[in-house]
């Protein structure tokens, strides 16, 4: 009869503390996931000009192609972006550093 309270006591101790655990871990996570979802750019932040050719990677995802600094900038408006498909133009908007994304205000295309 011991032995049966004894694992049932146990069982038990195991059932409360990783319900603890889980219900601690539920807390915690939200507020880290809402933390790193935010762009790093403030909306106050100056916009900056970046010159290149819109191209298209894999025919699904436009990109600023800079030549003169061979570098590639995402852009977060890929509708905008498709019509200057092929095109010279100055994009002016906030880059994000940590994912080589320009938050687009503007594009236009470049003479």
């Amino acid at each position: 009869m011991k032995n049966a309270f004894l694992a049932i006591s146990v069982l038990c101790a195991g059932v409360f503390s990783s319900g603890m655990v889980a219900a601690r871990t539920q807390r915690i996570l939200p507020s880290i996931t809402t933390s790193t979802v935010q762009p790093i750019a403030a909306p106050d932040d100056p916009a900056q000009k970046f010159e290149g050719v819109i191209i298209s990677k894999n025919g699904e995802l436009f990109v600023l192609r800079d030549v003169v600094n061979d570098t590639w900038y995402h852009l977060d408006d890929q509708q905008t972006a498709g019509k200057f498909l092929g095109k010279k133009v100055l994009v002016t908007g906030t880059l994000d550093v940590r994912t080589d994304v320009i938050r687009v205000q503007k594009i236009t295309e470049e003479s």
